[in-house]
C-alpha cells in the first residue's frame, strides 16, 4: 500500500512538467514591435504549431469546453491600443457529426497584430490564454506571458499627458478586417481627450448624464404635445376604472409606463447598434448627414407649424390596437406600443432631434441612455397619476395651449435646421450662409415666434385667444412671459451682427470670421497687440501661407497656421513652442472655448508673443494636392482632404479624435503639455501657457 501511494505521488509531481514540455514541443510563440510612425507601433504575436495541432479562434463554437484564444494586455499609462487585434489567418470550421456541433480553429501559423500609440519608451506586458489540441486530445496549458519592449521614442518630460489609460483589460481577438478602435470606455476610435484632459475636464463623467438630461427634456416636451398629453387622463382613468381593484389598476398602469420606457430604450439600442463612435464622427461631419438633418428639421418644423401632419400608416395602429387587452401584460404592452405609434406625428420631431444629438455626442452608449431618458419623461406622468389619481384634477386641461407649444417647437426646429446647413457651408467654403446671414435668420425666426405668442400671427390649427368676463380676448400671463423671452432673445442677438461675442449661444452659431464689419474683435485685437510682448512678437515673425486663401483665424490679430508641417518649420525659425488647436467647423464646444477663453485679451497677448498658433480643422473638405495624399496608417484608407489629414494626425500622434483638443509641442513636435479639451477657465489656460514657456525655455538652453 505504501509503495502505491509513493508511486501516485511521484506521478502527480512529474505530470505537470511533462505536460508543459509537451505544450512547448507543439507550439511556440514569438513577439515583435515594429515602429510605423512617430509614436505608433505594430505589435505582433505569432504562434507556430506543429503539424496536426491547432488553437481555437476567439469564437470556437463547439460545446463550450473549447477555450477561445484571448490576448490580455496589462494596463500601461504610456500605451494606448488603436484598433482591435487583427490576424492573418483563415479560420477552419470542422463539423463533428457524432457530437452534432462544429469547431473553429487555426493551424500551422497565425500572427495577431495590435496597433498601439506609445508616449514613452516602455514595455507592453500581458498574456495569451489558449488551448492547444489535435484530433485526439487537448493538452493542459498555462497562460503564455509576454513582455514586449517598445523603444525608439524621444524622451519627453510630459509624455504621460499624451497617453490614455487602458480601461479594458481584455480584448478578444478579432477575425475581421482592421477597424478603428480605442480602449477607453469607447468601442471604436476614442472620442475622449487623452487621460489628462479627461481628468481635468470631467467631460466623460458628465457626457452620459448630459445625454440622459437631453433625452428627458426632449421627452417632456414631446409629452406636452397634443398627441400624448390629451391621452393622459383617458389612459389613467381606463386603468383605474376597468381594473378589478385599485391595486390592480396601479399595477397595470405601472407596467404600461415601463412598457413605454422599454420601447423607447429599444429604439436607443437600435441607434447604438447602427452607429459606432467612428460612424458617429464620420456622420456628424459628412455633407450627406448634415444636409439630410437640415431637410428633416425643415420638414418637421413646417409640420409643427400646421402645414401638414406626419403620421404612420393607420393599419399599423389598427392592427396593434386589436391585440390590446388590459387583462394581460402582453395586451398592456401593445397598448403602450399603440401610444408610441399613434403619437408619432408629435414625437417624431423630438426623436429625430435626439438621434442627431446622440450622433453629434459620439458616445457609444448615447442611444441607450438618451432614449431611456426620453421614455422615462413620457412614462413618468402616467405612473404618477396612477399612484395619485387626484393629480388629474390639477393638471392643465388640454386645449389651444397644446397647439401653441407645438407651433413654438416648429419655430425652434427651423432655427436649428440652419445649424446643419451652416456646417456644410463652412466645410466646403461656399459662403452661402455667412455669420451675419445666419444670425439674421435666427433674429427673424425668434422675433416671429414672439409675435406669434402675442397673438399677432395665426396658423391653421390655432384657436382664438381666451376671452375675459367682458367678452374680449386676452393674453395669459405665461404666454406673455414666453413672448417676452422670444423677443428679448432676438434683441440680444442683434449686436452680434457687428461682432458682439454672444457667448451664451456661441456654440450654436457658425464661425465669426466671415463678418465683414467686426467692431468687437477689432477692439480685442488692438488690446491683444498692445504692450511690449506684442512688439517683441513682430520681430522675425514668420507668417502662414498654406490654406490661408480658404481658412481664416477665429482669434483676432493672431497669425494662424493651418498646416502642421508648415507650423513646425516656422516654430524652428522663431524658436517658439507650438499651440495645436484641433478644431472643427461644426464643433459646438470649439466655438464656446474660442469665445470663453482663447479670445480673451490676456490669452491672445500670450499666444501672440510666445507661441506659434495652429488651427487644425478635422472636418474641413479642402482637397489635398495629389502629391500630399497618402494612405492612413490606421486602416489603409486614402487621405484626400485637409480634415482627414488633421484627424489622422490627432489619432496617430495624440490618441484622440475629439475636438476641441489643445496640445503644446516643441519645435520637433514632441509633446510639452496636453491642455485637454473644453475647459472654459481662463486662468487655468494662462497657467498652462506659463508652464509650457518655462519648460520650453529650459529645454532650449
Amino acid at each position: 500500500m505504501n509503495r502505491l501511494l509513493i508511486l501516485l505521488l511521484t506521478i502527480s509531481c512529474i505530470a505537470p512538467p511533462s505536460f508543459a514540455q509537451k505544450v512547448k514541443d507543439v507550439i511556440s510563440w514569438k513577439y515583435n514591435a515594429k515602429k510605423t510612425g512617430d509614436s505608433t507601433f505594430d505589435v505582433s504575436i505569432t504562434a507556430t504549431m506543429k503539424e496536426g495541432w491547432h488553437i481555437y479562434t476567439a469564437t470556437p463554437l463547439g460545446d463550450g469546453s473549447q477555450i477561445p484564444t484571448e490576448i490580455k494586455f496589462d494596463k500601461n499609462p504610456n500605451i494606448k491600443l488603436l484598433g482591435k487585434i487583427t490576424n492573418n489567418g483563415k479560420p477552419i470550421t470542422e463539423s463533428i457529426e457524432i457530437l452534432e456541433y462544429s469547431i473553429q480553429y487555426y493551424k500551422d501559423k497565425i500572427t495577431y497584430t495590435q496597433k498601439i500609440l506609445a508616449s514613452a519608451n516602455t514595455a507592453l506586458k500581458g498574456k495569451v490564454i489558449f488551448q492547444i489540441c489535435n484530433d485526439e486530445t487537448c493538452l493542459p496549458t498555462e497562460p503564455e506571458n509576454f513582455n514586449i519592449k517598445i523603444e525608439g521614442l524621444p524622451i519627453t518630460a510630459s509624455g504621460a499627458d499624451v497617453a490614455a489609460q487602458i480601461d479594458e483589460d481584455t480584448l478578444p481577438v478579432a477575425q475581421t478586417q482592421p477597424v478603428l478602435s480605442g480602449t477607453d470606455s469607447n468601442k471604436e476610435v476614442s472620442t475622449k481627450p487623452p487621460a489628462a484632459a479627461v481628468e481635468e475636464s470631467g467631460l466623460d463623467k458628465s457626457s452620459l448624464w448630459e445625454l440622459f438630461i437631453a433625452g428627458f427634456i426632449a421627452g417632456f416636451i414631446a409629452f406636452i404635445m397634443p398627441c400624448i398629453y390629451a391621452m393622459l387622463p383617458i389612459t389613467v382613468s381606463f386603468f383605474t376604472k376597468r381594473s378589478k381593484n385599485k391595486a390592480t389598476g396601479i399595477k397595470n398602469a405601472i407596467f404600461y409606463s415601463l412598457s413605454i420606457i422599454l420601447i423607447f430604450t429599444a429604439i436607443g439600442a437600435l441607434v447604438t447598434l447602427l452607429f459606432s463612435e467612428k460612424t458617429m464622427y464620420e456622420l456628424s461631419t459628412s455633407m450627406g448627414f448634415n444636409l439630410f438633418v437640415f431637410l428633416l428639421f425643415v420638414i418637421f418644423g413646417v409640420s409643427l407649424l400646421g402645414a401638414f401632419e406626419i403620421t404612420l400608416p393607420a393599419s399599423w395602429s389598427s392592427k396593434l390596437d386589436s391585440k390590446t387587452n388590459t387583462n394581460s401584460f402582453g395586451g398592456i404592452f401593445f397598448m403602450a406600443l399603440v401610444l408610441v405609434i399613434v403619437s408619432f406625428s408629435c414625437t417624431s420631431a423630438f426623436i429625430s432631434s435626439l438621434i442627431v444629438y446622440i450622433v453629434k455626442s459620439q458616445n457609444s452608449l448615447g442611444g441607450l441612455v438618451g432614449f431611456f431618458g426620453f421614455g422615462l419623461a413620457i412614462a413618468l406622468p402616467f405612473a404618477l397619476c396612477a399612484f395619485f389619481p387626484g393629480l388629474l384634477n390639477n393638471i392643465a386641461k388640454s386645449g389651444g395651449w397644446l397647439n401653441t407649444v407645438k407651433v413654438t417647437m416648429g419655430f425652434i426646429e427651423l432655427a436649428m435646421a440652419m445649424k446643419f446647413l451652416s456646417n456644410i457651408d463652412l466645410q466646403y467654403h461656399w459662403r452661402l450662409l455667412d455669420f451675419e446671414v445666419y444670425l439674421s435668420i435666427w433674429i427673424v425666426i425668434f422675433a416671429l415666434l414672439g409675435f406669434y405668442l402675442l397673438g399677432k400671427l395665426r396658423f391653421s390649427h390655432d384657436d382664438d385667444l381666451p376671452k375675459n368676463m367682458f367678452g374680449h380676448t386676452y393674453l395669459s400671463i405665461p404666454r406673455l412671459f414666453f413672448a417676452m423671452a422670444a423677443l428679448s432673445f432676438s434683441v440680444y442677438m442683434i449686436p452680434g451682427l457687428w461682432g458682439a461675442p454672444l457667448s451664451g449661444i456661441s456654440g450654436f452659431l457658425p464661425e465669426r470670421k466671415t463678418l465683414d464689419f467686426n467692431i468687437h474683435d477689432n477692439l480685442i485685437s488692438l488690446q491683444a497687440n498692445s504692450g511690449t510682448g506684442a512688439a517683441a512678437a513682430d520681430s522675425g515673425e514668420v507668417l502662414p501661407e498654406k490654406y490661408t486663401n480658404r481658412l481664416k483665424s477665429e482669434l483676432p490679430g493672431i497669425p494662424t497656421f493651418f498646416d502642421y508641417e508648415e507650423a513646425l518649420v516656422a516654430a524652428k525659425k522663431m524658436n517658439k513652442p507650438i499651440l495645436l488647436d484641433f478644431t472643427g467647423h461644426s464643433c459646438v464646444n470649439c466655438r464656446k472655448m474660442e469665445r470663453a477663453v482663447l479670445s480673451k485679451p490676456e490669452v491672445l497677448r500670450e499666444i501672440r508673443a510666445n507661441f506659434v498658433f495652429v488651427s487644425l480643422y478635422c472636418d474641413d473638405k479642402t482637397p489635398l494636392a495629389e502629391q500630399e495624399q497618402f494612405a492612413s496608417k490606421i486602416d489603409g484608407a486614402k487621405i484626400t482632404t485637409l480634415g482627414s489629414k488633421n484627424l489622422e494626425l490627432e489619432i496617430t500622434k495624440f490618441g484622440a479624435v475629439a475636438q476641441p483638443l489643445y496640445i503644446f509641442v516643441d519645435t520637433e513636435g514632441n509633446v510639452i503639455k496636453n491642455a485637454g479639451g473644453f475647459v472654459p477657465d481662463v486662468q487655468r489656460f494662462l497657467n498652462i501657457m506659463k508652464e509650457v514657456k518655462e519648460e520650453f525655455k529650459a529645454k532650449s538652453q
